[in-house]
């Protein structure tokens, strides 16, 4: 029996949220909220005013420590 590598795409209601890269689609992500992890090793994060953080972190070898989270 073959692995599963991926979550099945959920329903969403109200706002939503699309990853630029891989179009999956998303709820919204609010202030409160955790980050989303996109299925394509992207994570979004909602850090107020409705501005959305990209960061790129791979499952394997972790994040670069030294790379920009935040475009400015």
């Amino acid at each position: 029996m073959a692995a599963i590598t991926y979550t099945p795409q959920q329903e969403t209601t109200g706002p939503t949220f699309t990853c630029r890269r891989c179009r999956r689609v998303y709820p919204y992500p609010r202030v409160t909220d955790r980050p989303i992890r996109c299925e394509c090793g992207w994570w979004y994060t909602n850090v107020g005013h409705n501005a959305i953080v990209e960061e790129f972190r791979p499952r394997i070898g972790g994040s670069d420590p030294d790379a920009p989270q935040y475009e400015r």
